[in-house]
């Protein structure tokens, strides 16, 4: 993806169950009213699918031609886009696009499921508000949404501070569309998240992609704790929401992994896994996203280490209250910050 166009921190949708925490006390519940911010939203394939010809494509391309290029470069140029194409082959070809009776079937079904986007906006609107709380320079105030053929979900594009909402991707796990696309792709335990209350948290999952800064853990404790700094994050930028949605968890995973957390720690510990350095293990084994923890059998939950990562850095900042989050982020000696935690279930 050329950076020379736009910079997009993407998410899958690996999104959980939604749920409100409903602790009043919340200590990470903000009075945001002193923020002056407001989001606007384009709905960029309403706008698309209404052109009637490639005079009007041409003409959208215009109106918006900041999100179009990104649009036919980045998100969906393999559809309208070759080697040698000339804007006008472009426009021709996104007509086609458009025009296509599967496509047509497609935003006939995102409009019956998003044709009113206004509390989606709203919550946003909120989560953006939070993030300009803890980081003033980031005020976003736009939303685009679009159709990429089932390839983007939740998008932060940071060159042009606005979250891009793919609303195919969000039709509800009974899709029956999903479910013709390849396994490979689409696994059953993915398909399920395919939910419209999870728009809200994967904006904000990108944005944290984008915040905190990259780091490849040369062991796993060191992994685990670059991954406990981005669910931390999402504590404060989403107060309301339930832990299993920050963990991308299906219902009864959080409960899995706080029933077995000793056992996941000691196993850790037993197999030496903590100071493993063999990345490609422990990534594939604890951290990327599946149905289940290898190592912990089809019954556990996905990302066990990303979860234990979380717990370390929860510690460490109820361990060290005067550290702030900017602070916490900027850390790299992440070896220290787990040595620091105390964490020890």
């Amino acid at each position: 993806m050329p950076k020379k166009v736009i910079i997009l921190h993407i998410v899958l949708i690996i999104s959980s169950l939604l749920g409100l925490n409903g602790c009043t006390d919340n200590p990470n519940v903000k009075d945001l009213s002193s923020i002056d911010l407001s989001m606007n939203i384009l709905r960029f394939e309403q706008e698309l699918f209404a052109c009637k010809s490639v005079s009007d494509i041409t003409t959208l391309a215009m109106k918006h031609s900041d999100f179009y290029n990104t649009y036919t470069h980045d998100i969906i140029g393999y559809n309208v886009r070759g080697p040698q194409s000339t804007e006008e082959d472009v426009a021709v070809e996104l007509y086609k696009y458009i025009a296509h009776k599967d496509m047509n079937s497609l935003y006939a079904k995102t409009q019956e499921k998003f044709e009113y986007f206004d509390a989606i906006q709203d919550e946003l609107e909120e989560a953006a508000k939070y993030i300009n709380f803890y980081f003033p320079e980031e005020k976003i105030e736009n939303i685009t949404t679009f159709i990429s053929t089932f390839h983007y979900g939740s998008v932060y594009d940071a060159l042009n501070r606005r979250f891009l909402i793919g609303v195919d991707l969000y039709l509800g796990g009974d899709y029956e569309v999903y479910h013709a696309i390849d396994p490979q792709n689409f696994p059953t335990y993915r398909v399920k998240k395919f939910e419209p209350y999870r728009i809200v948290p994967n904006c904000v999952q990108t944005f944290t992609n984008h915040i905190v800064p990259s780091y490849e853990g040369t062991n796993f404790i060191e992994q685990a704790v670059y991954e406990g700094k981005k669910l931390y994050l999402l504590d404060l930028l989403l107060p309301s929401y339930h832990d299993s949605l920050k963990m991308n968890y299906l219902k009864g995973q959080t409960e899995w992994v706080i029933d077995q957390e000793k056992n996941i720690w000691s196993y850790l510990v037993q197999e030496d896994v903590l100071y493993s350095s063999d990345k490609n293990n422990f990534q594939k084994h604890y951290f990327n996203d599946g149905p289940f923890t290898t190592p912990f059998g089809n019954e556990s939950s996905p990302r066990a280490g990303a979860w234990i990562g979380w717990q370390i850095v929860k510690k460490y900042m109820k361990q060290n209250t005067k550290i702030t989050i900017h602070e916490l982020l900027a850390d790299s000696n992440h070896q220290a910050i787990f040595q620091k935690s105390g964490y020890r279930p």
